[in-house]
């Protein structure tokens, strides 16, 4: 195995990890659904999770930038990471419930 090939190898586990650790909180995001106005327990998980998927999808994005830069990695590996940041970013603005 080459160095670059090693090195390929070692970031595309890195991406996964973090793209299926970001895509979660995400997703934990978007299914937590207020009961109505008063429940801001909910409100909160929200927040939280809607943080935490959007902190780890731009902790993982340099890494996805370097290996696309350095031909590592496909282009293509980029997309997750954009995908999840704006899902987050969106559940934490645009969809974010009215309390």
């Amino acid at each position: 195995m080459t160095v670059s090939r090693a090195k390929g190898v070692a970031c595309a586990v890195l991406l996964a990890i973090g793209c299926l650790v970001a895509g979660a909180a995400t997703a934990v995001a978007y299914l937590s659904n207020p009961l109505g106005p008063w429940d801001h327990q909910a409100l909160d998980h929200i927040r939280l999770f809607g943080r935490l998927g959007l902190a780890f999808a731009l902790l993982t994005a340099p890494v996805a930038v370097l290996a696309v830069v350095r031909r590592w990695l496909r282009p293509w590996w980029m997309v997750p990471c954009l995908v999840i940041t704006l899902a987050a970013w969106g559940r934490l603005t645009v969809f974010f419930p009215a309390p």
